[in-house]
């Protein structure tokens, strides 16, 4: 593979964008199906809720049915691209951070906010997506008080269990 050839493979940050640009303009237009199409026929896609979807077919039939009720109306939000990084040729992963928000919020709140990592794959010369997760982002304390005192309670616990064994 020639420079001008191995430039071109790279996944860029750009093509991220151009990606998470179209799940947010189908998204925006409650379109299901048109949601689906972005997926590879065998895609995984884990709900913030943690239900997991088979496929292109299940991933548009519940957008769909979401769409048009406790979804309907709101638009995507997508914060930030927090990474980009090539797999080979035709991988990539994608990490960023976004919501979805009611036509009545204005602004994505620190309870709403979840981290997506989409695997894209290259098919035909088309970036679909093969898997996708999204979580909460619901960051766990890790010093403080309220660490302390849990941390304690965990080890009491562990300690009574392996006694008790």
């Amino acid at each position: 593979m020639n420079a001008i050839n191995e430039i071109r493979a790279r996944f860029t940050d750009l093509d991220a964008r151009a990606v998470l640009a179209e799940l947010v303009a189908r998204w925006d237009a409650g379109d299901g199906k048109g949601y689906g199409e972005l997926f590879t026929p065998d895609a995984t896609y884990v709900q913030f809720n943690g239900v997991l979807l088979d496929g292109r077919e299940e991933i548009a039939d519940m957008h769909d049915l979401m769409f048009r009720t406790m979804l309907y109306g709101t638009r995507l939000v997508t914060h930030e691209i927090e990474s980009v990084r090539q797999v080979g040729e035709d991988g990539a992963v994608v990490v960023s951070t976004g919501a979805a928000l009611y036509p009545w919020q204005k602004e994505v709140t620190p309870k709403r906010l979840s981290r997506q990592t989409l695997i894209l794959e290259r098919r035909d010369g088309r970036w679909l997506i093969a898997g996708f997760q999204n979580s909460r982002i619901k960051p766990f304390p890790t010093s403080g008080p309220l660490f302390e005192v849990a941390s304690r309670a965990v080890r009491l616990r562990v300690d009574r269990a392996r006694r008790a064994a």
